[in-house]
């Protein structure tokens, strides 16, 4: 079973490979089998190149910011990760005030499951800041 400390060093380097627009690194966070679900409800991602092609897409849209919220719980192989992220899109900002992910890992700390749940209606768009 993976500690606090190395699961947290993974929800750190989610942040960081997000906002750095690093696939290949984002995508090593993962298990060869992961399962993502961004947002809950959509089909979910299963293996590598599925995420990873989730991962491309969104880099598509335009440089993110992912940051966390509040600070995660970790219970066991389990956390529940606080986020906001603010999406540049042309020359506007797309916020995502709060994002709530459930991820699960394995014993050496990858990501398993990852689930993403946030409020569709909070979602705001204005200047680019």
């Amino acid at each position: 079973m993976s500690d606090a400390t190395t699961i947290r060093a993974t929800i750190d380097a989610y942040t960081k490979h997000s906002t750095a627009g690093d696939i290949d690194g984002l995508v090593s966070l993962f298990t060869e089998d992961a399962r993502q679900e961004d947002p809950v409800g959509q089909p979910p991602n299963v293996g590598h190149d599925a995420i990873r092609g989730f991962f491309d897409n969104v880099k598509n849209v335009g440089p993110m910011e992912l940051s966390l919220a509040q600070e995660p719980i970790i219970i066991g192989n389990e956390a529940i990760v606080f986020l906001t992220v603010v999406s540049h899109v042309g020359d506007q900002d797309v916020r995502v005030p709060f994002i709530a992910d459930h991820m699960t890992f394995a014993d050496d700390g990858r990501i398993q499951s990852l689930r993403a749940f946030f409020d569709p209606a909070t979602i705001t768009m204005g200047p680019r800041a």
